[in-house]
């Protein structure tokens, strides 16, 4: 079950989405299964991303300016969806395990010289 910002901020005082995830929560809880609670952040700030790939603001600036990240203007911000943020996280684990993946071949197998 996905609630999404706009329908929690659109409901009332006593919103409709409340009483379908009771609803969904006891039916789990019926069938046995756990229920888990979670956010997902839908967009990031330029700092927040470059927090979470450890490198620069002013690397995510550059990369934004050079067309290399997609960002969606909030206002006068840049703001990047987290499937972006995601794509970008993706990537820099792919090349440092490619970066990496000789010398754990080389100590898993030694040298084949």
């Amino acid at each position: 079950m996905t609630l999404e910002p706009e329908a929690v901020r659109a409901a009332g005082r006593e919103p409709a989405w409340r009483d379908s995830l009771i609803r969904f929560v006891e039916y789990a809880a019926r069938s046995g299964q756990t229920v888990v609670v979670s956010v997902e952040t839908r967009m990031l700030t330029p700092d927040e991303l470059a927090r979470r790939l450890m490198v620069s603001r002013s690397t995510i600036s550059r990369r934004i300016s050079a067309g290399e990240i997609k960002v969606v203007k909030v206002g006068n911000r840049n703001r990047i969806p987290y499937p972006e943020a995601r794509r970008l996280w993706d990537e820099q684990m792919d090349a440092v395990a490619d970066l990496v993946a000789p010398d754990i071949e080389t100590e898993l197998f030694g040298d084949e010289e």
